[in-house]
Order: C-alpha cells, then sequence, then structure tokens
C-alpha cells in the first residue's frame, strides 16, 4: 500500500501545477510568482532524487522528480517571458550555488552514503524555506494573478501522501519525514494568505 501513496502524491502533483502553468502561458508572465521558491523546487528535488535512488527507494523519488521538472518548467516560462539576459545569468548561478554542497562527493575520504544522508537535510532546509519568499512576496505585493489556490491545496494534499509513504517505509527518513511536515505548514500558510487577499482585493 505505502508503494502506491508516491506514485498517487505524482498525479496529485502533476494536477497542482496545471493551473499554475495555464495561468503563467495565458499571461505570458510569471508576476507574483517567488523564483526563489520555484529555484528551491529544483533543487531540494534534486537532492531527494539523487539520495532515494542511490538507496534504491525509487517509489519516493517519484513525487521529487515531479516537482523538480515542473519547477523548471515554470523557470524556463520566466527565462522565456520575463527575464532579461542578467536575469538568466542570476537564475543560473542561483541554482549552481544551491547544488555547491553536492561537491562533497568528490571527497575520497567520506562515505557517499553518509554524505547523501546529510545533504538530504540540505534539501530539508530549502523544503522549510521554499514557499515563504513565495508567501513574503503575496503579503507584500497582494499580487496573486498568476497564483493558483488549487496548486497549493493540492501540494498540501500531496504532502500527507508523501508523509504517510515515508512513515509507512521499514526505515523512515528523518529529513523525508520533516520535509513533508514543512511542506504541509509552508503551503498551508500561502494558502491562506492567497485566500484573504481573494476577500480583500487590492485596490487599483
Amino acid at each position: 500500500m505505502a508503494h502506491y501513496l508516491p506514485v498517487l502524491s505524482v498525479f496529485i502533483l502533476t494536477f497542482s501545477f496545471l493551473p499554475l502553468l495555464k495561468k503563467i502561458k495565458k499571461n505570458r508572465s510569471v508576476s507574483g510568482v517567488s523564483l526563489l521558491m520555484m529555484t528551491f523546487g529544483v533543487a531540494q528535488s534534486i537532492y531527494f532524487i539523487i539520495y532515494n535512488v542511490f538507496f534504491e527507494r525509487y517509489y519516493m523519488a517519484l513525487p521529487f522528480i515531479v516537482t523538480g521538472c515542473l519547477s523548471g518548467l515554470i523557470l524556463y516560462y520566466f527565462a522565456r517571458y520575463n527575464a532579461q539576459r542578467s536575469q538568466r545569468l542570476q537564475l543560473v548561478a542561483m541554482l549552481g550555488f544551491s547544488l555547491l554542497p553536492f561537491l562533497l562527493l568528490f571527497n575520497p575520504q567520506l562515505d557517499t552514503a553518509t554524505i547523501l544522508t546529510w545533504l538530504t537535510f540540505v534539501g530539508l532546509v530549502m523544503s522549510s524555506v521554499r514557499v515563504m519568499p513565495q508567501t513574503y512576496k503575496t503579503l507584500r505585493s497582494g499580487d496573486i494573478s498568476n497564483l493558483s489556490a488549487r496548486y497549493f491545496s493540492l501540494q498540501f494534499i500531496a504532502g500527507v501522501c508523501g508523509l504517510f509513504a515515508e512513515l509507512a517505509m521499514t526505515t523512515p527518513s528523518t529529513s523525508h519525514v520533516l520535509t513533508f511536515v514543512m511542506i504541509l505548514l509552508t503551503n498551508a500558510a500561502q494558502l491562506g494568505s492567497i485566500q484573504y487577499y481573494k476577500m480583500r482585493p487590492v485596490v487599483a
């Protein structure tokens, strides 16, 4: 049964991104979307994908593959619709910087399994702060034109699936459990801020 939860999470995550991507394509803009949130979405997904593949936890890698790919697609739309050359370079630099800890894998004196385990805690930090820039941006600007409440609500449900799937594992990963808990908390906070501005539209 535990194997089906990550697969269910994949479908939920895919449907969560669809309304957001639809709005971005319709408006031809990523205005109101936090690029830091999407950048961390790509980076933290890479951390967890490599860990789960290395330890042959393939089902648990699936939700992170979907999150990473679709977050990367939004970054592509940013580069296509909004970004100047300098902004594209900043985006590449930000992604590169967030992946620097992987250089530890080139140290022959360190155990690969241990490094990958600790790197998931780097992914945990990114998951913990990932939605916060978006929440701050929403509260500061009140711009929800490209944001979808369905995106964050489905992300919340996918987090519930991921949490139960991880807890059902023979040896649950502490970093994974904490990551899913933070996904629940941060997406709930962002969903609340969206609902607030829907009830109180920004006066032009």
